[in-house]
């Protein structure tokens, strides 16, 4: 007879104080607190390192990761003891900040038993103006043996990203068009799978190098996880500034992982004020 998995019991999670080089998410200096249980309130820093190629615009998968962490805490808590998976993320830029902190304000938009959507906006502290937005959903695994961890309310890193973001983690270009990753603890999520920011980080890579340009938006669609790698990311244009991402993992008969659209800023966006 099947019975409801169980959490362990454990210390409740959180990234204060986890030694570099643990997991790449606790080499961005970000944090975010919930004052209920529908809202989210943080900030993060953003240096150079977590900026596109040869641009200041803060790269979109580095803020795909944030909102997932920021937006991924509620979901699983709201779907524990199963655990909350991510199903889609959207990260669209819409002004170049003017600082390196950025505020962060997110809410859950609908909270169902099986699904769960949120909202994570970033903002530049200064102005106090939208620098971009995000759109999130989970649904719970629907693995008997994914169970979620403990989690707790408030989460805050205390690294920083010593080299650029690609570099660090061990992303790659293959050639133009193709980016790649491997499989490992340092990149991966509580299911052992490769992480979304991850994921969104490859896509964004084979985009940026076949486009000479940087992403701003990125649509990410998750199809199934990269359990063996490398992870690998092919872009091919579909219009102006338009390209459409395929993620495959190379060690698990090239299956399909996720589909990303990606578009690219040719000029550089106003500044957020």
């Amino acid at each position: 007879m099947s019975s409801t998995p169980k959490r362990p019991p454990a210390k409740p999670y959180t990234l204060d104080g986890l030694p570099p080089g643990l997991i790449f998410v606790s080499d961005i200096p970000f944090g975010f607190t919930m004052p209920d249980k529908v809202t989210m309130l943080g900030d993060a820093v953003l240096d150079q390192n977590l900026c596109s190629s040869n641009s200041s615009l803060p790269r979109p998968s580095v803020l795909a990761t944030i909102a997932d962490c920021v937006a991924g805490v509620p979901a699983c808590e709201g779907m524990a003891p199963r655990l909350a998976v991510t199903l889609d993320i959207v990260v669209n830029i819409v002004a170049q900040p003017t600082t390196e902190l950025l505020i962060i304000e997110g809410s859950i938009i609908k909270k169902g038993r099986n699904v769960v959507a949120s909202e994570v906006d970033f903002f530049d502290s200064q102005t106090k103006a939208l620098v971009a937005r995000s759109y999130l959903t989970f649904m719970a695994s629907p693995r008997p043996q994914d169970v979620a961890p403990p989690v707790a309310s408030s989460m805050r890193t205390t690294s920083s990203m010593p080299t650029p973001f690609p570099e660090h983690v061990g992303a790659h270009i293959v050639r133009p068009g193709v980016a790649q990753i491997e499989h490992s603890s340092f990149v991966q999520q509580a299911a052992g799978t490769l992480q979304g920011g991850i994921i969104s980080l490859i896509g964004e890579m084979a985009t940026e190098s076949l486009a000479g340009a940087p992403v701003v938006d990125l649509d990410i669609r998750y199809l199934s996880a990269v359990r063996v790698g490398p992870g690998q990311a092919i872009a091919t244009p579909l219009g102006p500034d338009l390209y459409r991402v395929e993620v495959r993992d190379l060690g698990s008969e090239n299956r399909l992982a996720a589909v990303i659209t990606a578009r690219v800023a040719r000029s550089p966006l106003e500044n957020a004020e």
